[in-house]
């Protein structure tokens, strides 16, 4: 019985990757699949697509009249496999990476044989450059599989799932589509994985080719192009904390004084890992300028406070005394030297008793510890701190 569906979303792309893409899935130990080629506004691709195919039944070509995107080419194929209910296993495949011959027998296996609530298996990958050498040494590949193994709690900070997986239809029913392009995978599993779980598999099982000409992801590397990517990537977070009801818990304060200079730093700041917060710029321009930069980086985590005729110092207290999350930071003199910065930090003080004020870096990121007593006003830049220990200090007039 053919129990496995497949889909692939195709707009333009080369030849030759097309060819390898879809040979690949045919070849697979597992055969009982079906597997459908959504070609998403691009008619030329339909002549390639059809040779690539070689006549297999197991193939149909849904051609749509006009490019919608992905995540509505996905929606299409699969809304054609859930029309049959045998279909029990499902996985989507891009048209330039290769997939092993046991890549759906291995995922599918995991999931038929693990409990009801499994609903997501997903592998480790190789990564390829354009002529399908391996990009990375062994290290390398070491590093990914221990940040794939990471806590699926972890999923809320990271797109830990990557290119290789597969899912059960019923719960795939339940929750949706694929939405919020460029992200509409990372999306797709924070939703899937509430109604199910997932367990990850270290082993490769595809080679994934990095930046091709017409991939997704060669198209980011603009700054424009990556911060709508990085909007929709918060946007995800943002919606499944919220229905999850997860608490915001940290508050971060953001001086803007200087445009040129603040909006650098902002980029850098919307770049770390750590996301459950919000960004508060306090606008201390005299000409209040800093809601420029709402449309400039969308990001649902941001909000400008106007403090006209502010100092620094003032503005700071006065929003600390404002500030009802478990954490606050002042930020905004330098840059975090790494993307895991804030969430190590924030980590680092979480654990730690009520005698605790605040965690910290060193400058040149020798030291990480933390520290008992407010002494500086304002706080000391780029620290997480305790917001009632600093509270406490305001009231008790150590500022």
């Amino acid at each position: 019985m053919v129990d496995t569906g497949i889909v692939m979303p195709l707009y333009k792309q080369d030849i030759g990757y097309l060819q390898a893409a879809i040979s690949s899935v045919l070849a697979q130990s597992y055969g009982a699949f079906r597997f459908i080629i959504v070609i998403d506004g691009a008619p030329e691709m339909v002549g390639p697509a059809l040779h690539a195919a070689g006549g297999d039944p197991r193939v149909q070509l849904i051609i749509l009249p006009e490019n919608k995107g992905v995540s509505h080419a996905l929606n299409r194929g699969f809304d054609e496999l859930f029309e049959d209910p045998a279909i029990t296993y499902v996985t989507w495949v891009s048209s330039d990476n290769v997939y092993y011959p046991g890549f759906i027998e291995r995922l599918r296996r995991e999931l038929n044989h693990g409990p009801d609530s499994l609903g997501l298996v997903f592998s480790t990958f190789r990564q390829i450059d354009a002529s399908g050498s391996p990009l990375y040494d062994e290290q390398h590949q070491q590093a990914l599989i221990w940040y794939q193994s990471q806590s699926h709690e972890e999923l809320l900070n990271a797109s830990i799932v990557g290119v290789s997986f597969m899912y059960k239809s019923k719960y795939a029913r339940r929750i949706g589509g694929y939405r919020l392009q460029p992200v509409e995978d990372y999306d797709y599993w924070l939703r899937l994985t509430e109604t199910c779980s997932m367990k990850f598999i270290p082993e490769i099982l595809m080679d994934y080719r990095v930046d091709s000409a017409f991939s997704v992801s060669a198209s980011l590397h603009s700054q424009k192009e990556h911060r709508r990517w990085r909007h929709a990537f918060q946007v995800a977070k943002h919606e499944a904390r919220a229905r999850r009801g997860i608490p915001l818990e940290m508050t971060i304060l953001m001086p803007v004084t200087d445009m040129a200079q603040a909006e650098p730093l902002l980029d850098q700041l919307l770049e770390q890992h750590y996301s459950n917060c919000l960004v508060r710029l306090l606008d201390l321009t005299p000409e209040q300028g800093a809601s420029s930069f709402l449309p400039m980086m969308l990001d649902p985590r941001l909000i400008i406070t106007p403090r006209p005729h502010y100092s620094v110092e003032e503005a700071l207290v006065q929003a600390i005394g404002e500030t009802v999350t478990r954490f606050v930071v002042c930020y905004g003199v330098k840059p975090y030297i790494a993307v895991t910065d804030l969430l190590y930090l924030t980590d680092l003080l979480r654990p730690l008793p009520n005698t605790h004020v605040f965690s910290y870096y060193t400058d040149d990121h020798s030291t990480i510890g933390s520290g008992r007593e407010v002494t500086a006003v304002p706080p000391e830049w780029n620290y997480v701190y305790y917001t009632h220990r600093l509270h406490q200090a305001l009231e008790q007039g150590r500022f």
